[in-house]
C-alpha cells in the first residue's frame, strides 16, 4: 500500500463535477485513509476561503485550503501560514494599464481583500445581475466608489472576460503588467490578478514546510486549468484531468477519470491501494 503524504486537488473542473458537486462518502474515505496514516489533503483553488469552506461544509477541519490562487494559506487546523496582496496604489496603476488594453470585460472587477470583497458602484450599475449574484454569493461585499475606499492589501483582482478572449487577455496583460503581478485563470472566462510571487505552488510550499514535506518528494496533486501549472510542475506526482487544459494533458500523467466520474478520488484509491 502505498503512503500519500500530501495531496492537492483544484476545485472547478477537477475535484468538482460540472453540477459542482462530489462524492461525500467517497471523500470521507479517502481522508480517513490519509488521517491514519498523517497524510493530508489540500484544495487549492481560485476561490476564496469563504466560497471554499461553504462547499466543504461538512468536512471543515480536515483539509488545509490554498485560497485565492495561492494567496491565502491555512491550515485544516484554522493557523494562518501567509497572506500575499497587492497595495491599493499598485492595483489602481494596474488597472488603468488593464483599461488601456483592446479587451472589454463582460462583468465589473472583484477586488478581494482578507476582510471584505469590494465591488465599484458604478461597474456595478453596469451589470446589476452580475452585481446581485456577488451580493449571494460573498458574506461581506462593500460597494465603494473609487479604490481609495479600501484599507487593506488586495488579494486578488478578478475580471470575467468572453472565454475565447480569455488568453488573449492574459498574454497582453502579463506583457503590459511585466513583473508587478502574476495573470493566470480561474477557468470560464475569469482572470485573477495577483501579487507577482502569488500562485498554487508556492502556496503549497508554505504548507508542506509547516508539515516537514517536500512538494518534489511528498505532493500529489491534481489540476484542470493553467493555474493548476506551477503546481502540477513542482509535484512528485503530478494528474491533469482527462477534461483538462491540453497543454497539461500532453506534459503530465492523466488521471484515471474525469471531474464528473471522481477523478481525483479514484486516482487516489488506485495509489494508496499499490
Amino acid at each position: 500500500m502505498t503512503k500519500v503524504d500530501l495531496v492537492a486537488t483544484d476545485l472547478d473542473g477537477t475535484f468538482l463535477s460540472d453540477t459542482k458537486r462530489i462524492n461525500e462518502d467517497f471523500f470521507d474515505q479517502i481522508l480517513k485513509r490519509l488521517e491514519a496514516t498523517n497524510g493530508h489533503f489540500v484544495i487549492a483553488s481560485g476561490r476564496d476561503e469563504e466560497q471554499i469552506h461553504k462547499q466543504f461544509k461538512p468536512f471543515v477541519g480536515r483539509y488545509d485550503v490554498v485560497a485565492d490562487n495561492g494567496a491565502v494559506v491555512r491550515t485544516a487546523k484554522g493557523e494562518l501560514l501567509n497572506v500575499s496582496g497587492l497595495s491599493v496604489a499598485e492595483v489602481e496603476t494596474m488597472m488603468q494599464v488593464v483599461a488601456d488594453l483592446p479587451f472589454d470585460p463582460r462583468q465589473g472587477a472583484l477586488f478581494t481583500g482578507h476582510e471584505a470583497v469590494y465591488m465599484l458602484r458604478d461597474q456595478g450599475r453596469l451589470n446589476l445581475a452580475h452585481q446581485s449574484l456577488v451580493l449571494m454569493m460573498f458574506s461581506n461585499v462593500k460597494m465603494i466608489d473609487s479604490l481609495d475606499e479600501i484599507h487593506e492589501p488586495i488579494l486578488k483582482v478578478t475580471i470575467t472576460y468572453a472565454e475565447h478572449q480569455m488568453m488573449d487577455f492574459i498574454a497582453a496583460a502579463r506583457d503590459a503588467l511585466g513583473n508587478r503581478a502574476h495573470v493566470t485563470t480561474s477557468g470560464y472566462g475569469s482572470v485573477d490578478i495577483v501579487a507577482p510571487d502569488v500562485n498554487k505552488a508556492n502556496g503549497l510550499a508554505y504548507v508542506a514546510k509547516h508539515y516537514g514535506l517536500n512538494l518534489e518528494q511528498d505532493l500529489v496533486a491534481f489540476g484542470d486549468g493553467l493555474n493548476d501549472a506551477e503546481m502540477l510542475a513542482k509535484a512528485k506526482r503530478p494528474f491533469a484531468m482527462p477534461n483538462g487544459d491540453k497543454t497539461l494533458i500532453a506534459t503530465y500523467p492523466v488521471a484515471d477519470a474525469d471531474n464528473n466520474h471522481d477523478g481525483v478520488l479514484t486516482t487516489l484509491e488506485n495509489l494508496l491501494n499499490k
